[in-house]
């Protein structure tokens, strides 16, 4: 069972990486919740089901020309959880662009994520949004 969540997981990113939202939304579950600081440019800081989750990554992702998170450890807990830890690169079309340290706490059900909850320096990802070089 934890090579199913790491497989997730993995996949998770690497849509991401690909900048294809319903890729990383196709791994949710129709319950998904998704919890994010309110401080980031693209964020309400919290998303329901199938449409919030693409909501949440096609606002993060239209804002951005280049996104990639580097996945140092994933920490996985029985079958149903995970933690990622790393650092995210991106770059906003608007000019700025953050290299910031990230946890990411995923939680599965029936092998899709129902839950997203993740923590950064959201104070980087906002000077970046407004143009400045971060990181």
């Amino acid at each position: 069972m934890t090579e199913r969540v790491e497989a997730v997981v993995e996949a998770l990113y690497d849509g991401l990486k690909r900048m294809d939202a319903p890729a990383v939304v196709s791994l949710f579950h129709p319950d998904a919740e998704i919890v994010t600081p309110k401080s980031l440019p693209w964020s309400t800081g919290h998303y329901s089901g199938l449409d919030g989750a693409m909501q949440y990554f096609t606002g993060a992702l239209e804002m951005l020309d280049d996104n990639r998170f580097d996945v140092e450890e994933v920490r996985v807990s029985g079958d149903d959880w995970a933690a990622a830890i790393g650092m995210w690169y991106g770059h906003f079309r608007s000019g700025g662009e953050f290299n910031v340290r990230f946890v990411h706490f995923w939680t599965l059900r029936d092998g899709k994520v129902v839950k997203g909850e993740g923590i950064s320096d959201t104070d980087g990802i906002v000077r970046a949004s407004r143009g400045e070089k971060v990181g």
